[in-house]
């Protein structure tokens, strides 16, 4: 498994629930802290890079002409695999149970 901050298993946790999530969902982290707001944008979208680059994240952003803006965000297979093993959900094998034949 890779090593996660805190933030990131947060946000995949979060995410794994939604198939769109904003990324305002994620202040919700800071909400006990006292963080400024400027730097809690800059350290969600610095997480959400990082996952972004690992490929467990697609981000849907709005340009302008010198900037990128994270809006949503929604999570790859890998990360659905990831975060499913974060809350410790167990994945079902796809066995085909066939019907035996009774010999007499």
């Amino acid at each position: 498994m890779q090593k996660l901050s805190r933030l990131q298993i947060f946000i995949l946790t979060k995410s794994l629930s939604n198939e769109m999530t904003n990324k305002s969902v994620f202040a919700d982290f800071y909400k006990d802290k006292k963080v400024k707001p400027q730097d809690m944008e800059k350290i969600i979208s610095s997480s959400i890079n990082k996952l972004i680059k690992r490929d467990l994240v697609i981000a849907h952003c709005k340009k302008t002409k010198e900037k990128l803006f994270i809006e949503y965000i929604n999570l790859t297979s890998q990360g659905k695999k990831l975060a499913k093993q974060l809350l410790g959900i167990q994945e079902h094998l796809p066995f085909k149970y066939k019907k035996s034949k009774k010999i007499k």
